[in-house]
């Protein structure tokens, strides 16, 4: 696999021993699909990725710059017909790209419950930041009990997103999906899903998940997950989310008219 560094591509990534945004898990990332070679939406990713930088007070590339690394690194690291390219920014201000084979499943999943309360008002609150130390403390727990993925809950008591994921869940008919204000992640997908899919944005309690009538992950790479477990609560209306992948599926490749 050839790496995009900074300007050139790369065949090696080598760390620095001391110091540094790698050691100290300094930095942001970006991670979206591509289709047949294309990427879609890079330019709502670049743009979180330059607010993220800005409010973590990191120098960020030009989107020129970004941009040709992507092409180049997608040239020299085809994916067909799905790809996984990730925009990695440190805080040293190096510029990571990589590009990888995406094996699409949309087979439903079951999630656990994290044990601990995320707090909604850290600095870093909302930001795809490289320090995932919780998120994967919290889904290596969930995967010890056989779960796919955890739910994460703030200190009110409502939900969030999953360690990998924003979220949605059906009530009523309608579709909805954690408000900001919860610490959720602004996810590209689910701002795409919120502006042309009629998503409403809501609070959702943890003690209120039995009362849904369907769940679901949502994320760039992989578009729209169902859920067909949180611990005990089992959920059965899959037509619904179907329909939704489907549609949402039909509808990017529209937009990269392919």
């Amino acid at each position: 696999m050839k790496i995009w560094l900074n300007d050139s591509l790369v065949e090696q990534l080598v760390l620095p021993p001391t110091g540094g945004g790698w050691l100290l898990g300094d930095g942001i990332f970006e991670s979206l699909r591509t289709y047949n070679g294309t990427p879609f939406a890079l330019d709502l990713h670049i743009e979180r990725l330059n607010r993220s930088a800005k409010k973590m007070k990191i120098s960020a590339p030009s989107r020129e710059k970004i941009e040709n690394g992507v092409r180049e690194v997608i040239r020299a690291n085809s994916a067909i017909p799905f790809g996984r390219l990730r925009i990695t920014l440190l805080s040293d201000a190096q510029l990571v790209i990589t590009h990888t084979p995406f094996s699409e499943d949309k087979s439903f999943i079951s999630l656990g419950r994290h044990e601990f309360a995320i707090s909604s008002r850290i600095a870093t609150s909302g930001l795809k930041t490289i320090s995932y130390a919780e998120n994967s403390l919290a889904l290596r727990s969930a995967r010890e009990r056989g779960y796919d993925d955890v739910l994460l809950v703030n200190e009110r008591g409502e939900v969030m997103e999953s360690a990998l994921a924003n979220l949605i869940w059906l009530s009523d008919g309608h579709w909805w999906t954690p408000s900001l204000a919860s610490g959720c992640l602004p996810g590209v997908t689910r701002g795409l899903l919120v502006e042309n899919f009629g998503v409403k944005e809501g609070t959702l309690l943890e003690l209120d998940l039995p009362k849904v009538s369907a769940l679901a992950i949502t994320s760039s790479v992989r578009e729209i997950v169902g859920v067909e477990r949180y611990e005990s609560n089992f959920y059965s209306h899959s037509q619904a989310i179907r329909e939704l992948q489907d549609s949402f599926s039909a509808w990017i490749l529209g937009k990269l008219a392919l």
